[in-house]
């Protein structure tokens, strides 16, 4: 039998351009970092299910944000970053320890 530290989390990179669907219910997601480059064409979107956790507009001033979230997941994770953004999802995932 395999235990997690509570204190050892993983991270999901999402690079521009690109979708990626990981976890399932009961993950934990501490915070997300979202790296937008330009404010040209740059969302950055993450889903818990059909629930929008954190939502960054094409207008967003380029810059590094860190949104602290510390919520347990009620569906499968999806991050969506278009162009000129990308994003890495910190926490707990069973399928990346």
């Amino acid at each position: 039998m395999s235990t997690v530290s509570p204190t050892r989390m993983n991270y999901v990179a999402v690079d521009a351009t690109s979708t990626t669907s990981f976890a399932s219910a009961g993950a934990y997601i501490e915070r997300v970092v979202v790296n937008v480059a330009s404010n040209t064409e740059a969302t950055a979107i993450l889903q818990d299910g059909s629930t929008t956790l954190v939502s960054f507009p094409a207008t967003t001033t380029a810059g590094v944000y860190s949104v602290e979230l510390n919520v347990a997941t009620k569906g499968a994770i999806t991050a969506t970053c278009s162009g000129n953004a990308s994003m890495a999802v910190v926490g707990l995932f069973s399928d990346y320890v």
